[in-house]
C-alpha cells in the first residue's frame, strides 16, 4: 500500500473500523509468534518434566533480548511512522534502512556476550544438574542463530509502520508453519536426522526463523521499496541511529524489566521444585496464546497512534486508546471464563504429570482474573512510546515489575506457598492497569 493512502486512511477514517483493520490482521501473525512457544513446549514436553522445566528457565532471557529488538522496532516505527504522517519519502527510507543496520551491530554484541555466559547466567537463576545440561544444549544453539529472531521482528515493524499490518502477520503464519514441520523432525530424529532432543527444538527455530528474514527482506527492499544502498556518511548514519534510540533504547530497558522480574520470579518458584516450574512454563505460554487479542490491539494501535501524532490528532488518539481500553478489559472476561472452565485439560496436554498440571492450573485459575487490566497496561505502554513517551513507558514497566510482581510474589510465596505467588501476581496486574489508565489521561493532552 501507498505510504500516503495509509496516512490518510489513519488519520481521517472512522477509529473504531480503523483500529479493527490495523488490529485484525495483527491477531493471525501473533497466534503465529506465539505457536512457536506453544508447539516448542508441546514437542518439548513430551520428552519429560526436566526438559520442560530447562525450556521455562530459559523463557526470561530468549524474553529479554526479543523485548530488546522489540524496543529497537518501537524505536524505527515510531521514527516512519511519524514521516509517513509528514509525507517525507526521504525520510522513511533512510530510516527503515538504518533500523536494519543497527539490528546487525546490535547482534553481534549479544552474541558474543550471550554465548560466554550460558552456564554463570543459567546458575544464577536456579539452574542445576540435568536442568542446566538441557538449557545449554538449546541455548548454544539459539545465541548463534539471534540474527534470524532479531531482524525480522524490526522488518515487520518497518512493514507495519506503513499501515500494513497484514503482511507481516502473514510472514509470521509462514515461519511458524515451517517451525511446526521441523520441530518433531529434529527434536525426535527421522530417517537420516537423529534424535537431538532439546536442541533439536533450536535448531528447528532458527531454520524456520531464517526463512522469515528472507521474505521480510524481499517484501521491505522490492515490495515496499523502503531501502536505499546510498551510503549516508558517517554523521547521517549515526544521527538515524540516535534518533531510533532516543525511543527504541529506553522502550528496549523498559522492556527488558519485565523478563528481569520473570527471571526472579522463575528463582521464587523454583523452589517449589522442577514440576512447579514447569508447570509455571506451560501456564505462561497458554497465558500469552489467550492474549493474542489484546496484543493484536496494543501491536495495530501503533502506526494509528504515530500517524494521527504526525498530523497532530490527538483527539483521535484519545478516542483510539478509549476503544482500546474497553475491548481489554472485555477479553480480559473472557479469558477468565475459558481458563477457569478447561484450564485443566488444557495445562494436561502439554505434559501428563499430575503435579505439573496442577500448577499451570493454579496459575491460570488466579491469574486469568487480571488479564483485562494487564492488557490495558500493555496497550498504553505500547501507546506512550509511540507517543515519544518512552520514559512515562519505562516508569509504568518499573512499578509493575518491581514495585507490584517481585514484593507480591514474594509475600504470597513466604504467606501461602506457590497459590500466593499467583493470586500475587493477579493483585500486582490489577493495580498496574489502574495507574497506567489514569496515567495516560493525565499526559495525553501534552503530548505533541
Amino acid at each position: 500500500m501507498n505510504s500516503q493512502q495509509s496516512a490518510e486512511k489513519l488519520v481521517s477514517g472512522p477509529i473504531p473500523s480503523t483500529l479493527i483493520k490495523l488490529s485484525a490482521p495483527m491477531l493471525l501473525g501473533i497466534i503465529s509468534m506465539m505457536s512457536f512457544n506453544l508447539i516448542d513446549a508441546f514437542f518439548i514436553g513430551q520428552l519429560g518434566a526436566l526438559q520442560l522445566a530447562a525450556l521455562a528457565m530459559t523463557f526470561p532471557v530468549v524474553m529479554i533480548i526479543s523485548m530488546f529488538t522489540l524496543g529497537l522496532g518501537v524505536g524505527a516505527m515510531a521514527v516512519i511512522s511519524r514521516s509517513i504522517g509528514e509525507g517525507d519519502r526521504t525520510k522513511i527510507r533512510r530510516y527503515a534502512t538504518d533500523s536494519l543496520s543497527l539490528s546487525f551491530v546490535c547482534v553481534l554484541f549479544l552474541t558474543a556476550l550471550g554465548v560466554f555466559t550460558i552456564t554463570p547466567l543459567f546458575r544464577a537463576l536456579g539452574a542445576t544438574g540435568d536442568i542446566l545440561l538441557f538449557v545449554k544444549q538449546y541455548m548454544a544453539i539459539w545465541y548463534p542463530g539471534m540474527l534470524f529472531f532479531v531482524a525480522p521482528m524490526i522488518g515487520n515493524n518497518i512493514i507495519r509502520s506503513t499501515g500494513d499490518t497484514l503482511t507481516p502477520s502473514l510472514l509470521m503464519l509462514g515461519s511458524m508453519a515451517v517451525n511446526t514441520a521441523l520441530d518433531p523432525l529434529f527434536i525426535f530424529g527421522w530417517g537420516p536426522v537423529p534424535h537431538m532432543g532439546i536442541a533439536g527444538a533450536a535448531i528447528a527455530s532458527v531454520i524456520s526463523r531464517g526463512c522469515g528474514l528472507a521474505a521480510t527482506i524481499w517484501v521491505i527492499h522490492f515490495r515496499e521499496k523502503l531501502l536505499t544502498d546510498v551510503w549516508p556518511g558517517r554523521d547521517r548514519l549515526f544521527a538515524s541511529w540516535k534518533a531510533i534510540l532516543s525511543i527504541g533504547l529506553p522502550v528496549a530497558v523498559s522492556n527488558a524489566i519485565i523478563p528481569i522480574a520473570l527471571g526472579v520470579i522463575t528463582r521464587i518458584i523454583i523452589h517449589f521444585g522442577p514440576s512447579a516450574i514447569a508447570g509455571f512454563g506451560v501456564a505462561t505460554r497458554i497465558e500469552a496464546f489467550g492474549l493474542t487479542p489484546i496484543i493484536a490491539m496494543s501491536n495495530g494501535i501503533s502506526p494509528f497512534v504515530g500517524q494521527n501524532l504526525g498530523a497532530n490528532r490527538n483527539d483521535r488518539i484519545k478516542s483510539g486508546l478509549s476503544i482500546a481500553k474497553i475491548f481489554s478489559l472485555g477479553w480480559g472476561l473472557v479469558l477468565f471464563a475459558v481458563f477457569l472452565i478447561i484450564g485443566p485439560p488444557l495445562a494436561s496436554l502439554f505434559n501428563s504429570s499430575p503435579a505439573v498440571t496442577a500448577a499451570a492450573s493454579q496459575y491460570l485459575k488466579f491469574v486469568s482474573l487480571s488479564l483485562g487490566l494487564r492488557g490495558i497496561h500493555q496497550i498504553i505502554w505500547t501507546a506512550l512510546n509511540v507517543m515519544k513517551r518512552p520514559y512515562d513507558s519505562l516508569v509504568l514497566e518499573c512499578i509493575l515489575a518491581f514495585g507490584l510482581w517481585v514484593p507480591f510474589s514474594l509475600a504470597g510465596s513466604y504467606y501461602i506457598g506457590l497459590t500466593g505467588v499467583f493470586i500475587g501476581l493477579s493483585c500486582a496486574n490489577c493495580i498496574a492497569g489502574v495507574i497506567a489508565w489514569v496515567w495516560v489521561d493525565r499526559v495525553i493532552d501534552k503530548v505533541r
